[in-house]
């Protein structure tokens, strides 16, 4: 049976680390505790289980950046993002501080971990058909070639181009349509629980999570710590 394997970009393939191998969440936890408030163990995992749940909800990011405006709108959410870390003071504050940080310190620095090309050449040399699928906004020509990914895949599939975010169902099917497979021999490996496995699943392809970071441990589907793994399934 033609397998084909759908991967999500950005956390999946592609990492924001910086040169200490900090994901943007440690970074700004970081930060929290520089100005003086203490790291509760589990602050990570919550936060980043929250930033998952709020980016895969287009409509609700939507009105916020409609009742925020473009220039307010990171200063709500960063005070959401102090609110959850139980964060408390001089709120409005601590965010000027936090964009000022941002904006002088912060560097965005795209990683693509070392197993990911080799697995995914394996995958296409078994006869897989290999799309990548993205909530971007943009087509994804020129990121996957400024990280040497551009030659991995058959097709690639940006939200905006799909005119629909996952976990919406349009856009799976026009990735199925694109990659001429079926559901049942089709699936998707991503990292967020709430955009990639629910929304593949709800169209009937088999999800796959990597969770690098064990945000979602009790998952209801295969997980696996690293892209490598995908070798190891037998099934595949």
């Amino acid at each position: 049976m033609q397998r084909t394997f759908l991967f999500d970009l950005d956390g999946t393939l592609l990492l924001d680390r910086n040169p200490d191998g900090n994901s943007p969440v440690d970074q700004f936890i970081h930060y929290c505790v520089r100005l003086g408030h203490p790291r509760n163990g589990d602050a990570a995992r919550r936060l980043e289980r929250w930033q998952h749940e709020y980016w895969s909800k287009q409509h609700q990011v939507e009105a916020d950046l409609a009742e925020h405006g473009k220039d307010k709108f990171w200063v709500a959410y960063n005070l959401k993002q102090l609110s959850l870390l139980g964060v408390t003071g001089p709120l409005d504050e601590y965010v000027g501080q936090i964009e000022n940080w941002f904006r002088d310190e912060y560097v965005y620095t795209p990683i693509v971990p070392d197993d990911v090309r080799p697995t995914l050449t394996h995958l296409r040399d078994l006869g897989a058909t290999l799309g990548l699928v993205s909530n971007r906004s943009h087509p994804l020509d020129a990121v996957t070639a400024e990280n040497g990914l551009a030659d991995l895949f058959h097709f690639t599939l940006s939200a905006g181009e799909a005119g629909v975010w996952k976990p919406e169902p349009g856009i799976f099917h026009r990735a199925l349509e694109i990659a001429g497979g079926e559901p049942a021999s089709t699936l998707y490996v991503g990292d967020n629980y709430y955009a990639d496995i629910v929304g593949a699943r709800n169209v009937g392809l088999t999800p796959i999570l990597i969770d690098r970071r064990n945000i979602f441990p009790d998952a209801d589907c295969r997980i696996i710590k690293e892209i490598g793994e995908l070798n190891e399934m037998r099934e595949l």
